[in-house]
């Protein structure tokens, strides 16, 4: 099976789409396209690629199924030249996602309609024109729910929020917060570990114009840490920052909500064996690994590969100390190897240098909203169009040798079940290899 990551730069030309639909397609997520072998009269990648969409390529129904398993996909393509091929094809990935999936056939009225009632969400001639192409997956994608994730969780040290639901709980017990209370704690969560003063934080629950009180917020602040205590009776998470306001000083860690859960009840299982075997089998490379090197190497070139992330990337420390280099990446531009090529100061404002000085896992669904804490990382992911972020610190029994980045487009965040399979394998990899091999 090969698996091929295409970009709108390695296409050759854009005609055929005017300037509008290609803006659009600047805008779209990532695409899975399953193609049956051997390629029909159109390359529907290639025509994705041309319009700006990033799209990867599956030809066994082994590797699709894996990868409609571990990603929300903007649009799956499923490019069949027989009918049993396509219907298959079907079989396979409507259980799996609640993307849209447009098929491709070159038999006529009675097939399509037949497709249809197996799962497609449209159907083409496999030979139809460039426009009508375009225009139909524009439109499937436009009918579905938003590709961007949204955020919902925000988790830090045994503390939850759940945005939707609007519910509180520590150490999963429920913890019964005022209206009030709960937008203080979201506003401070969402900025955390940096200062935020107070009139910020009452423009942003109160939406006073001017903040010269400060009695309210003082009162919600003594209640939230009445109700935040930890086993010994002493507040937690706030702080007071004499002069400015306060901060909420523990990492958090964002989560999307799952919104692409399988239908039926055997695939969840399912997904969990997938997650299960590639886990076992990305340490089994590592332990087989020559040393630190080639198992960064095997690490971030395998999840990339399969899909599991858009890019992904190894920092080390130097051994004089005073940086993290670069010593492998994947999926990455040349733009971004360039800026970090000189390493990275311990005392920047990096996301790779948060993680390897506090020694705590970050997960972001969306880091452009950090511009605050991580204004250079911020830049270089917005410019390399990655947003969701999974930054993992590599740690042996004496402290933290290096960095492990996973990222995404900003289609699909990681799930807590991919969370799980990337956080073992860069722990594995921090407790095998503590020294240069």
């Amino acid at each position: 099976m090969t698996m091929t990551s295409m970009s709108a730069d390695q296409a050759p030309g854009r005609s055929g789409f005017t300037a509008d639909s290609e803006r659009e397609g600047e805008r779209r997520g990532t695409v899975l396209v399953f193609r049956e072998m051997p390629a029909g009269l159109v390359d529907p990648a290639r025509r994705l690629t041309d319009a700006g969409w990033p799209c990867v390529v599956a030809l066994d129904s082994d590797r699709a199924r894996w990868l409609a398993s571990v990603r929300k996909f903007a649009l799956i393509v499923v490019a069949g030249q027989t009918v049993p091929w396509s219907r298959d094809a079907l079989n396979v990935l409507r259980p799996l996602t609640m993307s849209p999936i447009l098929a491709l056939s070159p038999d006529g009225d009675e097939v399509h309609a037949l497709l249809l009632r197996d799962g497609a969400d449209g159907v083409l001639g496999g030979n139809c024109g460039a426009e009508l192409f375009h225009s139909t997956a524009q439109a499937l994608v436009r009918r579905t729910t938003a590709n961007e994730p949204v955020l919902r969780y925000l988790e830090a040290e045994g503390l939850r929020i759940d945005l939707w639901g609007r519910r509180t709980t520590l150490d999963g017990h429920d913890i019964k917060l005022t209206p009030t209370e709960f937008d203080v704690l979201r506003f401070l969560m969402a900025q955390s570990q940096v200062a935020v003063k107070h009139h910020e934080i009452i423009k942003a629950v109160w939406n006073w114009k001017y903040a010269d009180e400060r009695n309210p917020l003082r009162l919600q602040i003594n209640r939230l840490r009445s109700k935040l205590t930890d086993v010994s009776g002493r507040p937690s998470y706030i702080k007071s920052v004499r002069g400015i306001g306060y901060v909420f000083d523990k990492p958090v860690a964002e989560y999307a909500d799952d919104r692409d859960k399988p239908r039926g009840n055997p695939i969840p299982e399912s997904l969990n064996l997938l997650l299960e075997a590639r886990l076992r089998s990305l340490i089994k490379s590592l332990i087989e690994a020559g040393g630190r090197a080639e198992a960064c190497a095997v690490l971030v070139g395998t999840v990339v590969e399969a899909g599991m992330c858009d890019a992904a990337a190894v920092f080390a420390r130097r051994p004089d100390g005073g940086a993290l280099d670069l010593v492998v990446q994947s999926g990455m531009p040349a733009e971004w190897q360039r800026a970090v090529a000189g390493g990275l100061a311990l005392d920047g404002r990096y996301l790779a240098i948060d993680t390897f000085n506090s020694r705590e896992i970050r997960n972001y669904v969306d880091i452009s909203r950090l511009t605050k804490r991580f204004g250079p990382s911020v830049r270089f992911m917005r410019e390399a169009q990655m947003s969701a972020q999974l930054s993992v610190p590599l740690v042996d029994h004496n402290g933290a040798w290096g960095q492990l980045g996973y990222a995404r487009r900003p289609d699909s965040a990681f799930t807590t079940a991919q969370c799980m399979v990337l956080e073992a394998a860069g722990a594995v990899l921090g407790a095998l290899f503590a020294s240069p091999g």
